[in-house]
């Protein structure tokens, strides 16, 4: 199975970006990053929320690795089910592999060398952080249910340098780097330079 990452900043597109891949793969089978989450049982609901979820810490990479690996050879993969409305998990869910083409989303998926060796492609999608502030806001408040002052916190004291230290590095990882602007204005010329990547990798 062909496995494809990709990576970039928190409402940087990169969700964006594989939703439009799979119109052109539908059976593409999907690993996303954030179902990955430390389980936190202990401590209040403020105390989940106020983790930083940003760091690498934050993700079990070891209990990834093992699913992106049954899925890669066509087995089926126990995934866990992370509710954000209260940051824990919820149980988890049989992912059932379909198709040759497994798609890795996530913020760190770059940083992390073990999964970096298991792509077949890896993708940056690079964007400014003022439209990831508006993205990420509007997300939080009308998806997640927290107060946008929260969310503004979050943001500078967490998610942005966090994305310097180890997002923005990740980059070099890449086999190609796309802009977000130009994924929204032109996405099916972004979508066939990712397979035109993944042809090559035969």
């Amino acid at each position: 199975m062909k496995t494809l990452l990709i990576s970039g900043g928190s409402a940087s597109g990169k969700t964006w970006l594989t939703r439009r891949i799979m119109k052109s793969i539908p059976d593409a089978t999907i690993l996303a990053q954030d179902s990955f989450y430390h389980d936190r049982p202990s401590g209040s609901a403020e105390d989940r929320h106020d983790f930083d979820f940003d760091q690498p810490y934050a993700i079990d990479w070891a209990e990834m690795e093992t699913a992106l690996t049954r899925l890669r050879a066509q087995k089926v993969a126990d995934i866990p089910l992370y509710d954000f409305s209260v940051s824990l998990r919820a149980g988890s869910e049989r992912l059932i592999p379909t198709g040759d083409t497994l798609i890795v989303d996530g913020t760190l998926v770059l940083s992390q060398p073990q999964l970096v060796e298991l792509a077949d492609v890896c993708v940056y999608v690079r964007c400014h952080e003022a439209l990831r502030r508006s993205r990420r806001e509007r997300r939080d408040v009308e998806e997640r249910g927290r107060e946008l002052e929260f969310v503004r916190r979050q943001l500078a004291e967490q998610v942005f340098p966090a994305h310097e230290q180890f997002v923005k590095p990740s980059a070099q990882h890449a086999d190609l780097i796309l802009d977000a602007e130009y994924i929204v204005s032109d996405p099916d010329s972004a979508v066939r330079q990712v397979l035109a990547l993944l042809e090559k990798t035969g």
